[in-house]
């Protein structure tokens, strides 16, 4: 899985939970930005791109996954960057009852 979210992004956005804590939550987070852009990736692809991807996905390796991406999904850069906007915005939202939760523990 990779990081589309780190802690210093969290500490940025005024969210400051003990490193412990930051763990679950990056990787609770993390989760579910990859799920949201395999989703909008799916929706955009036909039924023929869509097969072709999920054989990559079970006999690739990672680079041929993302090459192939690439050269299929031309707004791919921006469907991640639109997603984890989203979901910092949310986070955001959310801050002051994070930070709030963090402190009563």
């Amino acid at each position: 899985m990779q990081d589309y979210v780190t802690k210093q992004m969290l500490t940025d956005l005024g969210i400051n939970v003990p490193n412990e804590d930051a763990e679950s939550l990056l990787t609770h987070l993390n989760e579910k930005i990859e799920e949201m852009i395999g989703t909008e990736i799916t929706d955009a692809l036909d039924d023929t791109q869509l097969e072709e991807l999920i054989k990559l996905q079970d006999d690739g390796s990672d680079d041929e996954i993302g090459e192939w991406i690439a050269k299929h999904v031309p707004d791919y850069q921006e469907i991640v960057q639109d997603n984890i906007d989203i979901a910092l915005g949310e986070m955001v939202d959310k801050a002051d009852n994070i930070n709030e939760s963090v402190k009563d523990e």
